[in-house]
């Protein structure tokens, strides 16, 4: 179980007016943080390239040695289907057994993965990209006595299982609960349970705590800003591994707000792409060391028309 307080959270969507005003705030902030994760993933590798590109004297590491950039891409890839949403007030579903809304991982392999940042710095500029690091592993096993007693668990009890207190009122209002199934590199698990639980701290601030126990790293995706400055703002995007990428990753949408720093994600297709404003913004900027120049912003095709977005 986890947490963590929104001081602000901008989500919006244009996947079309019906289809709009039936996709919940809960429903789309469970799809924002499967498509982060998704590309977060993505963009661990287009850094590692862009690294490589800079110090060509240094060796690749091994694992990637014998292959090419797409197989990277491809290697990297995470792919989530989301189903059955369920969303409503936290008191429907109290008295509910916790396994009936929560799979556990015993069993089945888990995809371990969090954000990490990567720190770069040129003459008059620091920037940064994210990486995720996805990989399966095996779960820690279920004790017989514990697993015994999460077969009655109901999710009212869940609370105090995990904080060793009891629930405040105001620490659970609502829920979204779904379906998922996970596809990483040639292995599908699922369809199992998960569940997003939303509500206040004491503080009032609005907490999300997620509970998926195959992706236990979701949560660390949900509120980074992963747009990728260093790759847009230095000579980084010179190489032409970097240049199209970013050509590849441009997109635009209504709702895809500029100035966020974060990415723009289809909520249908559970991807995320580059904000073409702030792509575009970002390429214009003048390197700042005259005896450096960056070289000119590379051309970019018209931007990848998007049916959902959300940024934050």
């Amino acid at each position: 179980m986890r947490s963590v307080s929104i001081l602000c959270i901008l989500l919006a969507s244009t996947l079309g007016p019906a289809a709009a005003a039936n996709m919940t705030h809960e429903e789309t902030v469970v799809r924002t943080a499967y498509a982060k994760f998704s590309y977060a993933s993505e963009e661990g590798v287009i850094g590692a390239l862009a690294v490589e590109a800079l110090t060509p004297e240094r060796p690749v590491d091994k694992r990637y040695a014998a292959m090419t950039a797409d197989q990277r891409f491809a290697a990297a890839r995470v792919s989530f289907t989301l189903s059955e949403f369920i969303v409503g007030d936290i008191d429907e579903i109290l008295d509910r057994k916790a396994l009936e809304l929560i799979s556990t991982s015993a069993g089945q392999p888990v995809l371990e993965g969090s954000i990490g940042i990567n720190n770069y710095s040129e003459p008059g500029i620091s920037a940064h990209w994210n990486h995720l690091d996805a990989s399966w592993q095996l779960p820690h096993p279920f004790p017989p006595s514990e697993l015994q007693a999460l077969q009655s668990l109901k999710l009212a009890d869940l609370y105090q299982l995990q904080w060793q207190k009891p629930r405040p009122e105001s620490a659970w209002q609502r829920y979204a609960s779904y379906s998922v199934t996970v596809t990483f590199q040639g292995k599908v698990v699922g369809p199992y349970k998960a569940l997003f639980i939303f509500g206040h701290d004491d503080k009032g601030n609005a907490t999300v705590e997620v509970q998926d126990a195959i992706v236990p790293g979701l949560f660390s995706a949900m509120y980074e800003h992963l747009f990728p400055d260093a790759l847009v703002l230095t000579h980084m995007r010179k190489y032409p591994v970097v240049t199209n990428w970013l050509k590849a990753k441009r997109v635009s949408g209504a709702s895809c707000s500029s100035g966020q720093g974060d990415v723009c994600c289809d909520l249908v297709k559970l991807t995320c792409g580059l904000g073409s404003q702030d792509l575009a913004e970002g390429l214009s900027r003048l390197w700042p060391d005259p005896s450096s120049p960056i070289p000119p912003a590379p051309d970019l095709p018209a931007p990848t028309p998007a049916n959902q977005f959300a940024a934050k």
